[in-house]
């Protein structure tokens, strides 16, 4: 099953309060493409925290400027829509592996998120508890990827991969790569826990349905209550 993801337009769009439901195990992907327009890039600028400005003069390249002001603008704009604050009011923080999440009350609503760029593409995963991350990758040919999948994936990944015709080996190396991505992005960490096995995660996973020339998928995980 591939999850649409919910499209973004920077023509004077607004989410609905309260905006993220559906089904309680599916989380929700919004994708927006990057945009030079400088009136959005000004009022996505004034939305950030101090911290995150600071964060944004330290990137030295145009691209990931770009790229980070997008991605965080609008996060705040969506987790302000679902939690009915102002964007200004959103406050994150962050754990120890870096993953940031929502510092609120004890009493506020719950909210999960993560963001993925690549290309010209920003998506944004949510989930109303559950813990989720999301991966979006242009696909590109590259030398050492063959390498990168032997020393990533399983023997049995690699082999359904160079089984495949040659046009479709780098599409298919890129499809693993982002679920492997989600994963570790939902569990918050690196790939040293990928096949760590925990019987009382309830974990999902879905291919996302994107542009021609990219893959990208997003992962769900919650603990499940002993009985």
């Amino acid at each position: 099953m591939k999850l649409i993801p919910k499209p973004w337009s920077w023509n004077g769009q607004n989410p609905k309060r309260g905006w993220l439901d559906g089904p309680a195990d599916i989380p929700v992907v919004w994708l927006a493409r990057l945009t030079n327009d400088e009136v959005v890039r000004r009022h996505l600028a004034s939305l950030l925290s101090a911290d995150e400005r600071l964060r944004l003069e330290r990137l030295r390249v145009a691209e990931d400027q770009l790229r980070f002001l997008i991605g965080r603008g609008l996060l705040r704009i969506l987790a302000a829509a679902q939690l009915k604050l102002t964007a200004e009011e959103v406050m994150f923080a962050y754990g120890s592996a870096g993953k940031p999440f929502l510092a609120s009350s004890a009493d506020g609503p719950p909210l999960q998120f993560n963001v993925s760029h690549s290309g010209d593409l920003v998506a944004l995963a949510f989930h109303s508890t559950w813990e989720v991350g999301v991966d979006v990758e242009a696909v590109r040919a590259s030398a050492d990827w063959e390498a990168v999948a032997r020393q990533t994936f399983s023997t049995e990944e690699c082999r359904s991969i160079m089984g495949l015709d040659l046009d479709q080996r780098v599409p298919a190396f890129f499809r693993a790569w982002t679920r492997h991505e989600a994963w570790l992005k939902a569990a918050g960490t690196g790939f040293s826990s990928a096949t760590d096995a925990t019987q009382n995660i309830d974990r999902r996973c879905f291919e996302l349905e994107l542009p021609e020339g990219y893959e990208g998928a997003v992962a769900c995980q919650s603990q499940i209550n002993a009985s």
